[in-house]
């Protein structure tokens, strides 16, 4: 390689210049550059992971939303050359700053996209790398005390009783029976609107409940039963308390017929809940 200058100090600048652009790639198979700017980046990113099609469909849509809310408005305009280390590692601090979960959000996306730049030779390394671990203040979880649950379950009580009730449709009597077996399995919301007929063992020795699904509702679908968890590894059995085995026998005496793959907790036409309206 060669480079000129009006002085010898001139002429070797212009040259290591040319060495650190020979570093960076130019790939012939993506018309990404070490030019190209970040918001590119990004969309050649969300069209990667719908190609390999290997996470559900929504948490591809939450990565999406992080990114375009988190991320884009700081680093849209750079050329993906300008994104170094330092810019990295002051914008996940100053986010912390605001919200230690938002900065969490944002370093893993921006991880993503920039570890895609690499792999397909865009970039020579991935300064998110380098950036500082995030710490998060030490805190005591908030339990729930006994006295607290009654007062939550004597609230829904008068709310089903229906007793002040004026106008729509008058409730159904499944708000307190999800909040009981919510205690009853530490079930996310989502896990427990899943529970199908098969899913549930009231007759044994020790009743239980798999937990095996979760709702899914997701912009422009009908909500739908996913046949797993949040994670494939969640699928697990609970064994039940008194209170809530009482509690699903309860709800199942109201079906006097349900099929195997019934919900256990449905809308009046047979339908997932949504975790939003329940």
């Amino acid at each position: 390689m060669q480079a000129t200058g009006v002085t010898a100090n001139a002429a070797e600048r212009a040259l290591k210049a040319k060495l650190a652009d020979r570093d960076l790639f130019q790939p012939a198979d993506t018309a990404l550059t070490p030019d190209s700017l970040f918001k590119d980046l990004v969309t050649y990113w969300l069209d990667d992971i719908d190609l390999e099609d290997r996470i559900s469909r929504t948490t591809r849509n939450v990565y999406e939303r992080n990114m375009r809310t988190l991320v884009s408005p700081s680093f849209d305009n750079l050329a993906l050359r300008e994104i170094g280390v330092a810019r990295c590692d002051k914008f996940i601090k100053q986010l912390a700053k605001l919200s230690y979960s938002r900065a969490k959000q944002a370093r893993v996306v921006l991880r993503l996209a920039l570890e895609l730049a690499v792999r397909h030779e865009v970039l020579p390394r991935n300064p998110m790398d380098h950036v500082s671990r995030l710490h998060r203040e030490p805190h005591v979880p908030n339990a729930l005390t006994a006295p607290e649950v009654n007062v939550i379950r004597a609230a829904i009580a008068q709310w089903e009783s229906a007793a002040n009730h004026i106008s729509g449709p008058k409730p159904d009597g499944q708000l307190g029976a999800i909040i009981e077996v919510m205690l009853g399995t530490s079930a996310r919301i989502g896990e427990v609107l899943a529970i199908r007929r098969r899913d549930i063992d009231i007759t044994s020795a020790v009743p239980s409940i798999r937990l095996a699904g979760t709702i899914v509702s997701r912009n422009g679908e009908l909500t739908f039963r996913q046949n797993h968890p949040k994670t494939a590894q969640s699928t697990r059995v609970v064994a039940l308390p008194t209170f809530t085995a009482d509690a699903v026998r309860r709800r199942l005496a109201k079906f006097g017929s349900l099929g195997l793959d019934g919900l256990l907790f449905q809308s009046r036409d047979g339908t997932p809940l949504t975790t939003a309206n329940v």
